[in-house]
């Protein structure tokens, strides 16, 4: 299985690594006009064999793609904030 990685500017890692550090700075996601009840869709381009991978995972399992891929998500997500912000 090829791993995928992002590979950001050094300059945007940088910036969120400056602001990390910054006690009175507020990351986005903490803002007070940020709801936990809200969604928002992002479009995920993934390649066919991953997508057919998935529907078989879901068709097995009886779980939505969308929450699948929501549940294993979240917590990467979780975690590189967490990496970036040391």
């Amino acid at each position: 299985m090829a791993k995928m990685t992002l590979n950001p500017s050094k300059k945007k890692v940088d910036e969120f690594i400056n602001r990390a550090g910054q006690t009175d700075q507020t990351m986005p996601w903490d803002s007070p006009e940020v709801r936990d009840e809200s969604y928002k869709n992002v479009a995920l381009r993934l390649p066919e064999p991953y997508v057919l991978k998935l529907q078989w995972i879901s068709e097995q399992t009886g779980i939505p793609q969308q929450r699948l891929l929501r549940d294993w998500l979240l917590p990467l997500i979780d975690e590189k904030v967490e990496d970036l912000s040391r």
